[in-house]
């Protein structure tokens, strides 16, 4: 296993201008210390880690390697792909129309997208986001080496006669395609390319300029290397040419940093109102009544009196805001990793974190 080494760097951005009191507690020694902890029991090479209260930082910090046979420390700077936390992008526009009343969450995606299969027409926008729609995975996850669709156009169409796996609303079951189905209705809506609309509307007003939306753009010698479990020791990780569509579920860069500019910038209402977000962070109502995992795409949860909101990606890394009755008090756990040796869930990092910071 690579020595893993600690970085210390002061905070470079200026997140949000608006904080409550200032911590008068320092966390630094306990997180550090959990962090080794994680990197041992756990054996991974990379973690960089934010938490933010109110924007205001009381953690930033990174510690190992960017690969296991690399001595280059990771540093808050340090790029790693987020996977599925893309996946935020797209859900936060499609809040951000429905609140400027361009988007009905209850109205079916059929009545933006007119080449749906014929068996989603009446699967409503608030199923897609849930992943309580029913609809196939549009690709094999046990075997990447089938080629993808060429479009999305070519997705709807090879799913065309799959029979749906339940009836929409009646259970969860995550697939990337939901994703797919949200991307199309914004680009119907507004007439603009999913990446185009990305780049107007997240990435030049939010001033995320450590973001990239493809691999090939990425500086090399900042980005880690990417692992996965393996007979009890890390390998690396399978290498997927992704289609370029697939942005809408996966596929961002992105330093620690301009994660954290993102998470601070949604939660203090900079993006969608605070009023909205709070209407719409509640957890879907399943036919059967039963709750299901998801607060319109949100990861959602709760913890003692706290809400949690927010996404894993790839199992390696996770963000999470946390709230009370309202936004106004908030906190921001951002928790990255390139991979490690025994699978374990990005939850349970994050969890030894948040732990931490609010004792329940």
């Amino acid at each position: 296993m690579t020595k893993f080494s600690m970085l210390v760097s002061p905070y470079l951005l200026t997140l949000c201008t608006a904080c409550t009191q200032p911590s008068t507690i320092d966390y630094s020694a306990a997180i550090d210390a959990q962090l080794f902890e994680n990197a041992q029991k756990h054996g991974i090479p990379s973690q960089a880690v934010l938490v933010l209260h109110n924007g205001e930082i009381l953690y930033r910090n990174a510690i190992g390697t960017k690969a296991v046979d690399d001595g280059a420390l990771v540093t808050p700077k340090t790029v790693f792909p987020v996977y599925s936390i893309t996946k935020l992008f797209n859900i936060t526009l499609a809040m951000k129309l429905q609140e400027e009343g361009k988007l009905d969450f209850s109205a079916p995606a059929s009545l933006y997208v007119d080449n749906l299969p014929l068996s989603w027409r009446g699967i409503r926008i608030e199923q897609f986001l849930n992943h309580a729609s029913g609809i196939p995975e549009y690709f094999d996850s046990n075997d990447f080496s089938c080629p993808f669709p060429a479009s999305v156009d070519s997705v709807f169409a090879k799913l065309h006669n799959v029979p749906l796996a339940f009836s929409p609303g009646e259970r969860t079951s995550y697939t990337n395609t939901n994703n797919l189905v949200i991307a199309a209705v914004l680009e119907a809506i507004t007439h603009t390319p999913y990446r185009e609309l990305l780049r107007q509307k997240i990435i030049e007003p939010l001033n995320l300029q450590e973001t990239w939306l493809n691999l090939a753009d990425v500086p090399e010698t900042r980005l880690v290397k990417s692992y996965r479990a393996g007979a009890g020791q890390v390998v690396p990780d399978l290498s997927i040419s992704w289609p370029d569509y697939s942005i809408a579920h996966v596929g961002t860069y992105m330093t620690l940093d301009d994660l954290g500019k993102f998470m601070s910038a949604v939660a203090h209402g900079r993006v969608v109102s605070k009023a909205e977000l709070l209407r719409l962070w509640q957890p879907f109502k399943l036919k059967n009544g039963a709750t299901g995992f998801f607060a319109n795409g949100w990861d959602y949860g709760k913890w003692g009196r706290w809400h949690e909101v927010g996404h894993d990606g790839g199992t390696k890394v996770r963000v999470r805001i946390l709230f009370d009755d309202n936004l106004d008090d908030h906190y921001i756990v951002a928790y990255l990793t390139n991979g490690n040796k025994d699978g374990v869930w990005s939850h349970t990092l994050v969890r030894s974190v948040q732990t931490i910071i609010l004792p329940n």
